[in-house]
């Protein structure tokens, strides 16, 4: 906060002004970024919640069910800077879309369409979308598990009501409270990424987020401490719409209460499942086609439009690899080393609240308080809180060390592991540990051969999306690191501005490949075990 007002010792300013809010709210552009900033924020959010209640609502119960659920791992585990990478080559105007429709309209040239980086952050808003559903569906699906869903079906079923219908009515204003701090942290994200929006977002005016990066980055060093007025300024943005967003739900808890009574048994259910079952196969297509796109891109040499087929050869691989190893050993050094200690973390903090909970009060205060305290650094825009984290950084003469990354890494992994485990932790059944201090009589034994064998799979589960979300980590890398600690994420975003197509298919790729190998392992050792030097199926798989 101090820098904001013009106190930054560390870098010669030691007198308080207000000379850079000034210079702040005399920046061109600075209401189009703004609003741009929440044109896309909240643009993302309402459509990816309004995608995810449907998917739920109409995929509950049913076979479809399953496949969404066998589609929220990958979805989750790509990183945002890869995806967004893959739906810039399928959507620009020489991607794979417009060549398909050139095959058929006979064009011989790229239309002259701005379909990424567009000043209306349309392609930007369709990447956050990508991303946020499969996260609010899986929390969503955390939290349907806590209500009576089956018995609320079947009895409004009995009254006539339409399926979904019921969901909206009688299940939505339960499920809602529970979801509420991963829709907030939904929403701070979209107004503060950086990564995603520098490839695919608007460029000139930039996302407000970008525009303080941008600062950070300039030279001349007062322009530090107009990008520490504009980080608070970001803050602020984000409280206010969080503000916004709480009090719009309480006005319409308060209108909607006499349409919640009024007996209408629905009429569109039928379409509106017909739509939220195209809408996510729409949006698994896309995914599935961001992905080829990356995986040809990385492979080829020439690539004329509007030709279906390139010509291949492995010289991107070749020019890349001696520059890519130190990057992706990096990486899963820092990941590795994070998600351990994140997930050794959440364990320990869970069984506390386990322990506590003979407290009946105490332990339920004691969760809720944990709990609260792992969505701090997801509400917070990592704008603001990691300008702050550096300037100290820098006062320490920590910076550019692979620990000081991690250290920030784990701030970031630590909220996903925890929450990932304290569904499975809540509905452990502590019978099965009383058994084995009754043969045991250690109760580090029955944690490590009774408790820890039943929640062995959530445990791998949580150890592979810690690794994902580090991987995922740029600007904690990038503040940390002073550009001394590269990685496979700092690496590729760092292409975009040279605009090679085959380097950034070679690391977007390996960086869409690391969390999918921790996935796959995480999924082999989910099954399987080594005893007696061979391969054996775990018990409780």
């Amino acid at each position: 906060m101090l820098p904001a007002f013009g106190y930054m010792p560390v870098l010669g300013f030691e007198t308080f002004s207000f000379s850079s809010w000034q210079m702040l709210l005399e920046t061109p552009a600075l209401i189009q970024m703004l609003g741009l900033s929440l044109w896309t924020s909240v643009s993302s959010t309402l459509l990816s919640l309004i995608l995810a209640f449907g998917v739920i609502c109409f995929a509950w119960g049913t076979p479809f069910w399953h496949k969404v659920q066998r589609w929220l791992a990958p979805l989750m585990a790509v990183p945002h800077v890869a995806l967004a990478f893959g739906v810039m080559f399928v959507l620009m105007p020489s991607g794979l879309m417009a060549r398909l429709i050139a095959v058929f309209a006979g064009w011989s040239f790229p239309p002259d369409w701005q379909t990424v980086q567009d000043s209306y952050g349309i392609s930007f808003i369709l990447l956050l979308v990508i991303k946020e559903t499969p996260f609010l569906i899986f929390m969503m699906a955390a939290a349907v598990v806590q209500l009576p869903v089956s018995d609320t079906l079947r009895l409004g079923s009995s009254l006539g009501y339409q399926s979904g219908v019921i969901w909206l009515k009688l299940i939505w204003p339960r499920l809602y409270p529970m979801i509420r701090l991963p829709v907030y942290t939904v929403l701070a994200f979209s107004i503060s990424v950086v990564d995603v929006a520098l490839v695919i977002g608007p460029a000139n005016p930039p996302t407000f987020a970008v525009q303080i990066l941008q600062w950070i980055h300039d030279p001349d060093l007062a322009n530090s401490l107009l990008a520490a007025s504009g980080s608070v300024l970001l803050l602020l943005l984000v409280v206010s719409v969080i503000g916004v967003f709480y009090l719009t739900e309480w006005v319409m808890n308060r209108l909607l209460r006499s349409w919640l009574v009024n007996g209408h048994r629905g009429r569109f259910s039928i379409f509106w499942g017909s739509l939220s079952r195209k809408a996510w196969h729409g949006l698994v297509m896309l995914f599935l086609a961001g992905g080829s796109a990356l995986l040809v891109w990385s492979f080829v040499w020439r690539w004329r439009f509007p030709s279906l087929w390139p010509d291949w050869s492995l010289r991107s691989w070749e020019r890349a690899w001696d520059g890519m190893s130190e990057p992706i050993v990096n990486s899963l050094l820092i990941g590795v080393t994070a998600t351990l200690a994140a997930n050794t973390i959440s364990v320990i903090l869970l069984e506390l609240n386990d322990f506590q909970q003979q407290s009946k009060s105490a332990g339920k205060w004691l969760s809720l308080l944990t709990r609260g305290a792992m969505y701090i650094p997801l509400l917070l825009p990592q704008m603001t809180f990691l300008f702050g984290v550096q300037l100290l950084l820098l006062q320490w003469g920590a910076e550019g060390h692979w620990l000081t990354v991690t250290g920030l890494h784990l701030l970031f992994v630590l909220p996903y592991c925890f929450l990932s485990l304290s569904g499975p932790w809540q509905h452990y059944d502590q019978r099965h540990s009383l058994q084995g201090l009754l043969l045991s009589r250690s109760r580090l034994k029955t944690f490590l051969q009774v408790k820890l064998g039943v929640l062995w799979r959530p445990v791998m589960a949580s150890l592979a999306l810690g690794f994902a979300v580090s991987i995922a980590q740029y600007l904690p890398t990038l503040f940390a690191s002073a550009g001394r600690v590269e990685t496979v994420t700092t690496e590729a975003v760092g292409l975009v501005s040279g605009g090679n197509r085959r380097l950034i298919g070679v690391y977007g790729l390996a960086q869409m490949l690391l969390p999918f190998i921790a996935y796959v392992m995480a999924f082999f050792l989910s099954y399987w075990t080594v005893r007696n030097g061979c391969f054996a199926r775990r018990l409780n798989s």
